[in-house]
């Protein structure tokens, strides 16, 4: 599983747009969010939205919507593969992204978006990651200046890293244990000598009392040979 972070910012929408409002729907794999409407051709919603999905998904659809007195009709679509996404811990400026009006199948699967139109949308979508492994990858030259539209696909590369980081950690976790058994072993050793010698003096101690026995005498106690 991932979590996916899109936070739709603004909107340049046709001159047409002044008379209406729109809001943004976001169908991800099978989750469905939806931000407030705004009124104008240039609406500023600044909503943040999360979502865990399934790391072998393809994309996900972005849609404005105009409101109207009985239904609301889209304005545009857009399809972001997952595959453009970048990793990141906090938010960025985004990218500018155009509508298109049409959406190209294969089947009932959607592959893309076709026939610009005139609205324009800024998004910023990037996979969480935590701050430590961000600021990792920043160090191998990991940064998010590359817009998301046209970027290559930068997923395998960060799983790469991550694998490369693992392997780093798996090899200090094995010496941290093989210490760790190191200093047991050397424990365990003087723990052995000790009841050893313990057990030592123990059973001297019993040999010389088998070996003598005390009895009393008219000047006090002493001893004597044990009976044989």
């Amino acid at each position: 599983m991932e979590l996916l972070s899109v936070k739709v910012k603004k909107g340049r929408l046709d001159k047409a747009a002044d008379a209406f409002k729109t809001y943004v729907v976001l169908k991800v794999q099978n989750l469905k969010s939806t931000t407030i409407d705004r009124r104008g051709s240039e609406p500023c919603w600044e909503q943040d939205f999360m979502f865990e999905i399934c790391a072998d998904g393809k994309g996900f659809i972005i849609e404005l919507w105009k409101k109207g007195l009985l239904w609301d009709s889209i304005l545009g679509v857009l399809w972001i593969p997952l595959a453009t996404v970048k990793y990141a811990t906090d938010e960025g400026p985004g990218s500018w992204w155009t509508l298109h009006s049409e959406v190209i199948k294969n089947g009932s699967e959607i592959q893309g978006t076709k026939t610009p139109t005139s609205h324009e949308i800024l998004l910023d979508v990037y996979f969480a990651l935590p701050f430590d492994t961000q600021k990792d990858l920043d160090c191998r030259g990991w940064h998010r200046g590359t817009p998301l539209q046209g970027a290559r696909c930068s997923r395998q590369d960060t799983y790469d890293s991550l694998s490369t980081m693992e392997s780093g950690l798996s090899i200090k976790e094995s010496e941290l244990r093989r210490n760790k058994d190191q200093a047991d072993e050397s424990n365990f050793a003087k723990a052995r000598w000790a009841r050893a010698i313990q057990k030592t003096l123990q059973e001297t101690m019993c040999s010389r009392v088998r070996f003598f026995k005390t009895y009393k005498t008219t000047s006090g106690f002493g001893f004597g040979q044990a009976d044989v």
